[in-house]
Order: C-alpha cells, then structure tokens, then sequence
C-alpha cells in the first residue's frame, strides 16, 4: 500500500498473494482411524483460570497496546501436570491506571483443575509484558522464567518449587530495555547450560509517540516505519548471562522480529533458530554447535514466500509434516498474504507448500498470529491450530471484508494434506476474538491434546478437546541427568509399525510463548508404541522397547517409570 504522509493501516502492509496452481499429490497414506468429529470447548471459567488480559488501549493507538501477549504451559511445581503463566499488561502512560497489569500462575491438580498460585509465589511483572521463555537456567531442577516487555527488558524469575524470585539483575540480564517480542532458552553452545534467545521488534518511543493515519482516520503506526532491533543472544556461563549478539552472528541482521521456533533443523544434534519478521525477511539461523549462527533463510527458501517477498510474519512452530525425519516450518502472517508451510525435502531446501497442502486459501482471509503443531486426533502425525485477530481495532467501520476479531483456524491433516475443520470442531472453534498466543498441552490427563489461547485484552481460554473416541498416546516426561537436567533440545523418534514419529523439547514457539515439554505421541489404531529412541543433546542415543499408552517419566539413562499427572510432586535428586 502506498504511504501518505504518515499512514499505514496495522502493524504489517497488506499484500497480495494469488494461489499457487500446483496440484497437491498425496505425501503418504492416511491414517485408517474412524471417530467422530473433532470438538473442543471452552472450559477455563470452570476450571478456574481467570485471567483476562489488559492491554488499555489508548487514543494515541500506541503500538505494543495490540499485541500482546504470551503464555507459557510448564510443570513448575514438579508433579507432573502443566501449570499456566499469563503475561499481562497495562498501561503505557502515566494516567492514573497500573503501569503494569500483574503477571498470573495457575497450577494445575493433574485433572485440568487450576488454582491461583500468583500471590504465594510473588508473581508480579515489569515493564509493559509481551512474551516469555521457560527453562532450567541453574540446572537445580525447577523450571524458571523470563518474561519480555516493552520498554521495561527482560526479567529472570528463579524457580525455589514454591515460589519466583527476581535475580534479573544478579544473572547479568538487567539493563536492556529495547523492546523485546518472543524468547527461548536453549544450550546453543553445548556446553550443558541453557541459553536465551530474544526477538526484538523495532525502534518505538512514546515521546512522542508517532501518530499515523490512514484516509483521515487514525490507527496503529506500520512497522515499515521504525527501525529494526537486532535480536539479542544472551550465553549462560555458569549461571550469569553475557551478551554475546556480536560473537554469535545473531547482531548480523535487524529484523523486526516477532516469534521465535527453536528446533535442530538440519539434524546435527544442535539446536538452530527461525524467526519470524514483519515486513522484513525471515532468518534461518544454522548453528555450528558451539552457538555461532549463519542466516541461511534466503538459501533454504525460508526468507520469503512463494512469490519472493517478505511477509508480515506473526507465529512460527515445527513440525516433520511429511514425516521424512526433517523438520517442516509453519509461519503465519498478515491477512491478504497466507501461512507458510516451509517443507524441507531435503537437508536445509525448504518449499513454501501452502497452497499445495490446503492451508494458503483460507489462511489468507485472516490475520493470524499463534501457530501451533499438535496431534489434535492421536493418529500420529500432527495438525495445526492458528490463532488470528486483526491489529486495528477500526477496520469493522471501513471494511465489509476484514473484522477486528475473527474465528481460529483448525486444520485437519489427512493423507499427507490439510482440511480446515474449525467450523465443525465444536463451540470453542466458534468464538470469534482478537487471538494472539496458541499452545497445545493434556491438560486434565486424559490423553487427548487440549488448546490454550490469550486474546488481546480478552479473557484466555481453555479449549478442552471433548472429541469422540480417537487413538490412545504415550506422553513422555523426559528428564537430562544432573547437572544438566533441561530436556530443551531433546529429539525424540518413536516407531509406530511402519511410521517413525518425528517430536522435539523446543524452548519457544507459537507468538510469545512456550508448548508444554512433555512430548506427545499419538498412537493411531496401535496397541503400543513400538521402539524409543531418545536422543539427548551431547549423549548417545537411549533406545526403549515397546511402550504402552499412558504417561512415563524417563530420567536420562534411566528405564521408563510410569507417573500419574499431579499426583505428587518429585523433587530434584
């Protein structure tokens, strides 16, 4: 779209995509499960999550007000079950209101019951939140946190098992205030310590704040507009983080980053990144496994959609689509361009398949952000939730076309292609939002993957997945000998009679947020799984015969112990 003096509409341009006219072949043969349909329902009022985030949108149509924020679904309390944390809000001027709307911490019962932990554990915020990154920072056990935020930097909390303490200025993390947008950890450099990966947006100040308009009416500033940030790669040593962006490659490039997926995408044993950017190209950072990186996102067809442009990318997340053992990248964007569904055929070529596998038609009517791959049928491979809402909060008024809030998207895989099946997958399918984060997690133990989403300045939901009888799974809680302890960066290959599932520990993905680590394992029409294989960062192979559904813990080296979520609490040995 052309610039006025000052004007774009939202925070990416719109762009046109027409629909590539290759015809889908079938990648595999389908599962042969018959079940009814799929159906998830809005459950989080009875299950006692509450939390409704506050952004307290202004007349000045400040930019960070519409896009926050994240989730994480994490065992912080070692009993097995997923607990919750909310990333709030708040205000961005002095107006009298909270500078900061409170951070929340739901802990969950093991039987999808959540209680409000966020005052006994001190849960507070900094800076005006945006997203976080979940992991083991001081291998003692307990998962920790750090959140993101507008203006206010990153915040380290330390996990005690009943409560979070803010170390952020004693780990060495304190002092960078630049916007920052998605977060990971994950040990980059193999030396047995996790560490932090954070996206950056663009260069925003408040003082004054940039007004933008669009045909007289005023609304959210383009990103186009601002500076990039580079992103920041934060190195662990012993527990005090050091900025090495420069040392790593990662201060190379200026991106407008968004989201963050972290997984080993050419196989190496090492973990790389993707990161989605807004208007401006992706990057493919390739890890030489001492954590120094190489962009290989133009090389690989990551970069650019089909047609060679750069994208408004909102969301990314993994996943070996077509189950050749090679990690597939899904990556959402603006409305009137489509999700990418990048699909490595080989050792880091990737094609942008969309269109070709289902998704780019619908896609490109809404405005999506969270992505997240899980098997919502347990028949093995796995489908794919989007969570859309538009950024500016008066295109009803002006557009018969585009609505502010809109449905989430469900595809269905089948046979090697996507179906969309939102409209029948029952009521909570049926809410119509502005969306924002997306992750998937068991969360009342019954085996079937449920769905999490926050919604800007809504209430976040609970999508209980109440589908008909499906396929049974193994759900792994996987666990790294001391002193490394973190299972972020494990792969694991599950044989399934013919098929080998393809699942990895990813330390970020989605919009702002982090999966749940337990892996999930779809079982199909099979009775068991028939052979493990556990690859852990830096150790042989662990290899496990045959396991049957239910939910195990295995310690690295370890045989398998079967474990009923949230039943107790196992402390670190």
């Amino acid at each position: 779209m052309r610039l006025g003096r000052v004007t774009i509409v939202g925070l990416a341009l719109f762009a046109s995509c027409a629909p590539n006219a290759e015809q889908p072949r079938p990648e595999r043969a389908g599962p042969t499960v018959v079940a009814g349909p799929l159906r998830f329902v809005d459950e989080a009022g009875t299950r006692g999550v509450d939390f409704v985030h506050q952004p307290t949108r202004t007349a000045e149509k400040l930019m960070p007000e519409i896009l926050g924020s994240g989730v994480a679904v994490a065992d912080f309390d070692r009993d097995g079950a997923p607990d919750l944390y909310f990333v709030g809000g708040g205000s961005l001027r002095a107006d009298g209101r909270p500078a900061v709307c409170r951070d929340r911490l739901f802990l969950n019962d093991g039987s999808g019951g959540f209680r409000d932990a966020s005052e006994t554990w001190g849960v507070t915020g900094t800076g005006y939140g945006m997203g976080l990154a979940v992991g083991d920072y001081d291998g003692d056990g307990w998962t920790d946190l750090v959140t993101t935020s507008f203006a206010g930097g990153e915040r380290l909390y330390r996990n005690t098992g009943t409560s979070f303490i803010d170390v952020t200025e004693e780990s060495g993390l304190g002092g960078s205030p630049r916007w920052g947008t998605s977060a990971g950890f994950s040990d980059f450099d193999g030396d047995g310590d996790l560490d932090l990966y954070v996206v950056r947006y663009v260069e925003y100040g408040l003082d004054p704040a940039l007004p933008c308009t669009l045909n007289g009416r005023h609304t959210y500033c383009s990103p186009a507009l601002f500076e990039a940030e580079p992103d920041t790669f934060w190195r662990n040593e012993g527990g005090r983080f050091v900025d090495a962006s420069g040392p790593s490659g990662i201060a190379a490039h200026a991106c407008k980053g968004l989201a963050l997926a972290l997984g080993d995408v050419d196989g190496d044993g090492d973990v790389d990144a993707f990161v989605a950017n807004d208007i401006t190209r992706n990057l493919l950072w390739i890890n030489d496994g001492a954590g120094r990186f190489t962009d290989r996102g133009i090389l690989s067809g990551t970069a650019y959609d089909e047609t060679g442009r750069a994208s408004a990318g909102m969301g990314a997340d993994f996943s070996d689509i077509d189950e050749n053992g090679l990690l597939d990248i899904a990556c959402t964007n603006f409305q009137d361009e489509t999700s990418n569904l990048f699909v490595q055929g080989s050792p880091e070529v990737f094609r942008d398949r969309a269109y070709a596998l289902g998704v780019g038609q619908s896609a490109q009517q809404r405005l999506s952000f969270g992505v997240d791959f899980f098997d919502a049928d347990n028949d093995g491979d796995e489908d794919l939730f989007v969570a859309n809402g538009h950024i500016d909060d008066g295109v009803d008024a002006v557009s018969e076309t585009t609505a502010f809030a809109q449905p989430n998207s469900l595809y269905l895989l089948e046979g090697g292609r996507f179906e969309e099946v939102g409209a029948s997958a029952g009521s909570g399918l049926a809410l119509v939002e502005v969306s924002r984060a997306a992750v998937s997690a068991d969360l009342d133990g019954d085996g079937r993957l449920d769905l999490v989403l926050t919604s800007n300045a809504g209430p976040a939901r609970l999508l209980m997945n109440r589908s008909e009888a499906r396929g049974e799974a193994v759900v792994l809680w996987l666990e790294r000998a001391a002193p490394h302890r973190s299972p972020i960066g494990t792969r694991v290959e599950a044989r399934v009679g013919e098929r080998v599932l393809l699942r990895e520990v990813h330390g970020s993905s989605s919009f702002l947020s982090h999966c749940d680590a337990r892996v999930h394992l779809g079982l199909g029409e099979a009775q068991a799984l028939d052979e493990l294989v556990i690859r852990w960062p830096g150790a042989e192979p662990q290899e496990i015969a045959e396991l049957a559904p239910g939910f195990w813990r295995v310690v690295e080296g370890r045989e398998p112990e079967t474990f009923t979520p949230g039943a107790k609490v196992l402390a670190p040995e």
